[in-house]
């Protein structure tokens, strides 16, 4: 019953945490669309920001709603089969240009470590959204660190694919580290505070990885 009891509590503050984080790019959309309709904006360079800014509200509300999707599928079945053999390498490289476009936003830089050839049986969509919603955590928290580099490893060792996103940020406070995975956990006001987001990513990333029969784990340096 306790447990049901704060399960609820955590879903009701991730309801008021999405509503928050919808509100933001709404009120953005609606303000940027009305002035470019009425074509109140006339010179060109800020028109191109303008566009530009709606652009990136676009991608977050995408990336949002991904999350919250693929949570509510992974709440419904615990196990997803893998579905396709591919070489770690290549996948590495597809998914490099989204990896980059992200962390741009945030004035930083992606480092790869070459990884292993080797073949991957897995879900690549679904392993795409853990490693692009490490880096968005990433580019959200450690954009003040000293130095702006995050770093991408990636190998194959004793049958197993091992990835690791490292940056150079402040890292976890230590009383907060039991909870990063934890879905539901931050309110609207955290989210207002800190930076934009639910708290799901990290929850979903673990969950996905979990289905597939691999781990997750965060590591203070």
């Amino acid at each position: 019953l306790h447990k049901l009891i704060a399960l609820s509590e955590r879903r009701a503050t991730f309801v008021s945490a999405v509503t928050h984080e919808l509100r933001t790019p709404l009120t953005t959309f609606r303000l940027y669309t009305d002035l470019l309709s009425r074509d109140m904006v006339s010179d060109p360079a800020d028109r191109k920001e303008y566009l530009e800014t709606l652009r990136q509200e676009s991608d977050r509300l995408t990336h949002l709603i991904d999350n919250v999707l693929r949570y509510s599928k992974l709440e419904r079945t615990s196990t997803i089969s893998a579905t396709e053999v591919i070489s770690l390498t290549d996948w590495i490289d597809r998914i490099t240009p989204r990896l980059i476009g992200r962390l741009n936003q945030s004035g930083m830089t992606l480092d790869i470590s070459s990884p292993n050839e080797g073949q991957w049986k897995t879900d690549p969509p679904a392993m795409e959204q853990v490693i692009f919603n490490l880096v968005d955590n990433a580019a959200k928290y450690a954009k003040s660190g000293s130095d702006s580099t995050i770093h991408l490893t990636a190998t194959i060792a004793d049958h197993h694919v091992v990835i690791s996103i490292a940056d150079h940020g402040s890292g976890v406070p230590e009383s907060l580290q039991h909870k990063i995975f934890q879905p539901f956990s931050k309110s609207a006001e955290q989210a207002a505070e800190t930076a934009a987001g639910v708290g799901l990513g990290l929850a979903l990333a673990r969950q996905t990885a979990n289905a597939h029969g691999g781990t997750l784990t965060y590591k203070p340096t």
